[in-house]
């Protein structure tokens, strides 16, 4: 049975060990600074539990706490202590020690050496993490943590300046929460004294105390514990550190006072420290600045040399054009070509275009056959008539057969009005139709009866009308071998191809690939109103190196593509990986120097028939099985791409003869005698 006089709670945390002594009937335990016994622990509550000591022993109450007090590890809300017993309160034990069990002088001073040792622990773990920050705003939170760990306060301040012009850079609480408006928290002209003198002041009760008396903020806030320490910094005071407690006397002692003290000094140092790394990290971004100014000046420089070489290159360019203009009877600078088989079109269209005949142009997708369509028309006798353009592959044969020939309002479902043909509407002019070998041939029957007449009925009528055209006819097909297979009429062919023209692919005139790479940016630019964009050498390089398999049109997409990458300027890294990488080709097409297609055991059809067949394949798998999209990346019309699916009896959403077909597997399908 415990006698009168004190008892003691000693608190453990890990190896230290603190004693409180206590002459009262209740002892309430917490972190608030109203219990009789503080625990600076975010684990206990603001009352945790309480003791009462009463005559027949000690009994422990839980008063609320989220995580009551423990007893031999179990929670209690009520339960008996005895000396000796120790009760876990959030991350310390509390061992309760009656009088008899009372520490000799020996003790006290061992509790008081132990104090110190756990004061030191604490500000080195404090200096350390100060020394780790270099960022000036974070680093003076975390001095203002500190001085509250250090001191056990209710809130502090970090106040710079001097005067009306001081502010407080920080101001935060015990729990780390930062505290609004807080130059009305505080006394500024505590602060401002101590920013003065140089001295730190330290009061138990401002209150109470004499030196404080008259001072309004001191009563308005109702102050009660208040240390206020100067901050030297390179040996001047530059601000100071506030910390206070407005519900307790007595917060802080001269423990507290020296502490801080040595907390000021050690600041002082990390905060000199890091604002020279802001200096240095200011005259590192000014000097990554000027760099990239520097960088900057260089590369608009390096434009301007670009631009005037390219402004070269388009005096030169001119220059040929010009020249070109000298050595042929007409004007073809609208077609791109200075190479010495696009001068030999360009002789024969001087032959060809004064003259009524129809004209056949032929060449692989791509070529510019329209363009050259389109100069017959434009420098020819007919310039100031109608030019009528029509793709023979974009239609099904009756749409197309209505829209040659025209109809008259009832002649077929859906004719409201009557409405003239294209051959009509181009009378006296050009009609240009490409894909020639794409049409039906019902269809190229009545065209050949129109070509020998020179008239023609509208569907529905019994009336036929005059027409004058000069016809321009262009296939990328071989027509002579879909005469001899019977898919175009021998009699239109000898009919169409009385001026025929043969356009040949880029691969073969790669000296013209730079003269179209500058046109087409040139043309870009006016599109897009800005300036021209430049392809480096290396990357015009590789274009020249390229074979380009749809020719003209393939070299347009490829470079509107990279000068949307490339941002001013086209390297290579911006060119499609199969222009960097060309694939090199290993199967029958290639072309081996010195040798014939029988001497490599194919044939000239097989050779075109397999090449077909692994194109097409290729495309529907990178479209995913689109026709419309296969038919663009081939280059062909969509109505042109399911006549070759049928004839080589393909899928588009799974090729026939798979992934990995041979040329004979894909024989083997293909009709015999039935090649391209």
């Amino acid at each position: 049975m415990p006698g009168p006089g004190p008892f003691h709670l000693v608190v453990h945390r890990g190896a230290e060990r603190e004693v409180h002594e206590f002459d009262r009937e209740a002892v309430v335990l917490g972190r608030s600074r109203d219990c009789d016994l503080v625990l600076a622990d975010r684990l206990v509550s603001r009352r945790h539990c309480r003791i009462e000591r009463r005559p027949d022993g000690f009994v422990l109450f839980d008063e609320g706490a989220q995580n009551p007090p423990k007893l031999r590890g179990i929670p209690v809300r009520e339960a008996e202590l005895r000396p000796g017993d120790r009760f876990a309160v959030g991350g310390c034990e509390i061992e309760l020690v009656v009088p008899e069990d009372r520490p000799s002088l020996d003790d006290t001073h061992l509790v008081e050496d132990r104090q110190t040792a756990s004061d030191l622990s604490e500000f080195i773990e404090v200096a350390r993490a100060l020394n780790e920050e270099r960022d000036l705003s974070r680093l003076l939170a975390r001095i203002v943590d500190a001085a509250i760990q250090l001191s056990g306060a209710e809130r502090g301040f970090l106040i710079v300046g001097q005067g009306e012009s001081s502010t407080v850079e920080v101001a935060r609480n015990f729990a780390q929460e930062e505290v609004n408006t807080p130059e009305f928290k505080i006394s500024r002209t505590i602060a401002q004294r101590v920013r003065e003198s140089g001295v730190p002041e330290l009061t138990t009760n401002a209150q109470e105390d004499a030196r404080f008396r008259g001072l309004a903020s001191v009563t308005d806030l109702r102050l009660r514990s208040v240390l206020c320490i100067p901050l030297r910094i390179r040996g001047k005071v530059e601000g100071v550190l506030y910390v206070d407690n407005r519900l307790q006397n007595h917060v802080f002692e001269e423990r507290e006072k020296r502490l801080l003290i040595s907390l000021a000094d050690h600041a002082s140092v990390a905060i000199s420290n890091a604002r020279t790394m802001r200096e240095l990290d200011g005259n590192r971004l000014e000097l990554e600045r000027a760099l990239h100014r520097i960088s900057q000046l260089n590369a608009q420089l390096e434009g301007r040399l670009q631009e005037q070489a390219a402004t070269i290159d388009d005096m030169r360019q001119q220059l040929d054009e010009t020249k070109k203009g000298f050595e042929f009877a007409h004007d073809y600078r609208a077609i791109v070509g200075n190479s010495r088989r696009m001068h030999e079109v360009f002789r024969l269209l001087d032959k060809y275009i004064p003259a009524e005949d129809p004209v056949l142009v032929l060449g692989e997708s791509g070529t510019g056959k329209e363009l050259v369509a389109r100069a017959i028309h434009r420098l020819g006798p007919r310039a100031d008539r109608p030019f009528v353009s029509e793709n023979c592959a974009a239609l099904p044969e009756a749409l197309l057969e209505s829209e040659l020939f025209g109809y008259e309002k009832g002649a077929f479902t859906g004719a409201t009005a009557a409405r003239k043909g294209l051959l009509v509407a181009a009378s006296g002019g050009v009609l240009f139709l490409d894909e020639i070998g794409e049409m039906h041939v019902e269809l190229q029957k009545k065209l050949l009866r129109v070509l020998q007449e020179g008239e023609v009925r509208p569907l529905g009528s019994r009336e036929t009308q005059k027409v004058d055209v000069r016809l321009v006819t262009a296939t990328n097909r071989n027509l002579e071998d879909m005469v001899r297979d019977g898919e175009f009429r021998e009699d239109l062919y000898y009919r169409l191809a009385v001026l025929p023209i043969r356009l040949p692919p880029l691969r073969e005139r790669r000296d013209d690939v730079p003269a179209l790479v500058e046109r087409i940016l040139a043309d870009l630019a006016r599109e897009s109103q800005s300036r021209r964009v430049r392809m480096t050498k290396p990357a015009m390089d590789l274009l020249v190196a390229y074979r380009w398999p749809g020719n003209v049109r393939e070299l347009q997409n490829e470079v509107r593509r990279a000068a949307i990458l490339g941002e001013g300027v086209i390297e290579p890294q911006h060119l499609s990986d199969h222009v960097r990488t060309p694939r090199v080709e290993t199967d029958l097409t290639v072309d081996v120097p010195g040798t014939v297609p029988a001497e490599r055991g194919t044939t000239l059809p097989d050779m075109v028939k397999e090449l077909e067949v692994r194109e097409i394949r290729k495309a529907i798998e990178l479209s995913g099985g689109n026709k419309s999209r296969t038919a663009e990346m081939l280059g062909l019309s969509r109505f042109a791409l399911q006549r070759k699916l049928e004839k080589y009896e393909m899928e588009p959403q799974a090729p026939a003869h798979g992934a990995g077909a041979t040329a004979a597997e894909v024989q083997a399908k293909t009709p015999a005698g039935d090649d391209a």
